[in-house]
């Protein structure tokens, strides 16, 4: 999420303006020699083209398809490829040249290699920026984000439900009241206490989201087909905190809770790659899921988007008598 300072026209403005500038003093330093005017031009417009060349090709596309993706070798290549072709057409190409080749190559490459290095430490700086930025934000939203989750479902209903229901299974000796106790405690914990950082272990969410769902089925006088699958799951595998538990939550109070069937799915493929799949039955007719929880669907679109930026992709789908979501996060 960026907030644009300045325009789009008045930064392509800029971007023309500066170009321009740069022929401007390079005519002028060439102009001193005892050249035609034909030569100086097309040294200065081939100069202009392949520098601004090596500007966006390295900032728009080496940097974020390649740098950033970690393919560091391919970058590297590429980078030196475009450097090295443009400096040799420069050289080769163009009727300005010095009677030393070497010192030909080298004026040819001096503006090619400081546009290039100069282009990096810009986008390096626009990401810290960015990042920072990012940071600020979701720090900003956090607190907010947080209560709006705790009284989505910590709320005085849910839990009056919830304890009432444990109490019924003391009052009876359930065997299953102590398990339900610690299943409370537990999620209370890992709601209040265990956000200490951005991500957690994704196995502690994982457990979360467990005893979520046999919370619910204790609190539910019906009984629905409830399946919730992981896999590919590993030790080291960090996520977002809370980020899975609107999507259940949806599935939960709006879904088809009398005799239908919700299915949880969570998958990791490659190592890093998560999928994560919620489908649910619906009541014909009810109203819309939007409708009912937008406030939570939009807070959780805006902190997918804080936290990883164009790393995932989330498609909702809404049928008569289904619903289902779709989220998968690239989480490296």
């Amino acid at each position: 999420m960026k907030t644009r300072v300045l325009p789009r026209s008045a930064v392509y403005a800029l971007h023309i303006l500066f170009w321009v500038c740069y022929g401007a003093i390079l005519y002028a330093s060439l102009s001193n020699w005892e050249r035609s005017q034909t030569q100086i031009w097309i040294t200065v417009i081939s100069d202009v083209l392949t520098s601004s060349a090596i500007v966006y090709i390295n900032f728009f596309w080496f940097l974020p398809k390649l740098y950033r993706k970690g393919k560091y070798t391919l970058y590297i290549v590429a980078s030196v490829s475009l450097v090295v072709s443009l400096v040799f057409f420069r050289v080769n190409a163009l009727p300005l040249s010095h009677k030393s080749i070497s010192y030909t190559y080298f004026i040819r490459s001096v503006p090619a290699i400081g546009f290039y290095l100069l282009t990096t430490v810009i986008w390096f700086f626009d990401n810290l920026i960015s990042a920072n930025r990012r940071e600020i934000e979701l720090r900003n939203s956090k607190l907010d984000s947080e209560l709006k989750f705790l009284k989505l479902q910590l709320s005085p209903h849910f839990l009056f439900n919830t304890l009432n229901n444990i109490y019924s299974m003391a009052y009876f000796s359930d065997k299953n009241t102590a398990p339900a106790i610690l299943k409370l405690s537990e999620m209370m914990r890992h709601m209040l206490y265990e956000d200490q950082g951005k991500f957690i272990p994704l196995s502690r969410e994982i457990k979360f989201m467990e005893n979520f769902i046999e919370l619910w089925r204790l609190k539910l006088d019906e009984k629905p087909t409830i399946v919730f699958k992981h896999s590919g799951v590993q030790e080291g595998h960090q996520i977002a905190h809370l980020i899975f538990l609107v999507f259940l939550e949806n599935a939960f109070k709006h879904g088809n809770t009398m005799n239908g069937t919700i299915h949880v799915n969570l998958d990791i493929k490659e190592g890093e790659v998560l999928h994560f799949h919620v489908r649910n039955d619906m009541i014909a007719g009810n109203k819309t899921i939007d409708e009912k929880s937008g406030v939570g669907l939009i807070n959780v679109r805006k902190r997918l988007d804080l936290i990883y930026p164009e790393k995932h992709t989330l498609t909702l789908r809404e049928e008569p008598a289904l619903f289902t979501v779709d989220l998968t996060i690239h989480m490296r």
